[in-house]
């Protein structure tokens, strides 16, 4: 899950494998990214070779002295047959007041859905667009204490969120709230709440996210596991939906394995069932691969 108290822990987020292309009188830039394909068959006449949201990151800081930092971080995310702007947001990071950041970014949301061990498979439950807990221009605070963090988010004059998160010992939890007034003509809000228990090679996940868009209320419980093993790990989900209208009830269940074929380099099989409402169930499978540069 992506930690972002401090700059070193927002220019390293999700890239492991970056390299530091530039170095000079406090300033870095750092490059990075992950080419993402996969082969989706979801019946016999069904079968697509897609790309799978392949991305590249560009991240800079500047030290500015006395513990203060600038930084800035974009990423671009190939999507079908387009190339756009997925992230791009510039802020300060001071060792004593935490950082704050402005621009488009995701909000703590994104980061505890606890059970969600999938790569692609994994339904995340929730109404980005209308509850505003997409990936979205915002002016986001985030400040650390030891193990606690506490994050912030304004996106607009009626849409924003608090939210913290807590690690001790082998035990993350988290939660967060959203308040989006007048947003799609209505008052909406969401929450999530969030935990991951690890325990040598096992991890526990488990969520429960409750949303009201217009006077209607649907409720998310999820659980999850993952176990690792040597090089490769296995992994399982489960979603149930539950609402005020037939067509937010439902469930999903992701199963899959992965194999770390070299650092950096993964392999990995979902299977998915998805239902909602009267719909059929739909089922399918994922065979992809990551390289993480």
């Amino acid at each position: 899950m992506k930690k972002t108290i401090l700059a070193s822990a927002i220019l390293l987020a999700g890239a492991a494998n970056a390299a530091e292309v530039y170095n000079n009188d406090g300033s870095s830039v750092t490059v990075g990214g992950s080419f993402r394909g996969h082969v989706a068959i979801n019946s016999t006449d069904d079968v697509k070779f897609e790309d799978a949201g392949s991305r590249f990151d560009i991240q800079a800081a500047k030290v500015l002295g006395n513990g203060l930092t600038a930084i800035g971080v974009a990423e671009i995310k190939h999507n079908d047959f387009d190339l756009y702007l997925n992230k791009s947001y510039v802020g300060l990071s001071d060792d004593t007041f935490g950082t704050a950041t402005l621009g488009k970014q995701y909000g703590l949301n994104d980061d505890l859905v606890y059970n969600d061990f999938s790569y692609e498979a994994g339904v995340y439950n929730e109404d980005n667009a209308t509850l505003g807990s997409d990936a979205n221009n915002q002016l986001k605070y985030v400040k650390g204490f030891g193990g606690a963090q506490v994050v912030v988010s304004v996106m607009d004059q009626d849409t924003y969120a608090l939210g913290g998160t807590y690690t001790v010992g082998g035990l993350q939890i988290g939660g967060s709230y959203n308040i989006a007034n007048d947003r799609a003509g209505f008052d909406n809000s969401t929450y999530i709440v969030g935990g991951q228990y690890t325990i040598d090679a096992l991890t526990l996940g488990a969520k429960v996210i409750g949303t009201e868009v217009a006077d209607e209320k649907s409720n998310v419980y999820g659980i999850g596991a993952k176990y690792a093993f040597g090089q490769a790990s296995v992994y399982a989900m489960y979603d149930k939906l539950d609402g005020d209208l037939k067509a937010q009830e439902g469930h999903a269940i992701v199963a899959g394995a992965d194999y770390a074929i070299a650092d950096g380099v993964v392999a990995y099989a979902e299977f998915s069932s998805n239902e909602a409402g009267n719909a059929d169930s739909d089922e399918g499978l994922l065979l992809g691969g990551r390289f993480y540069f």
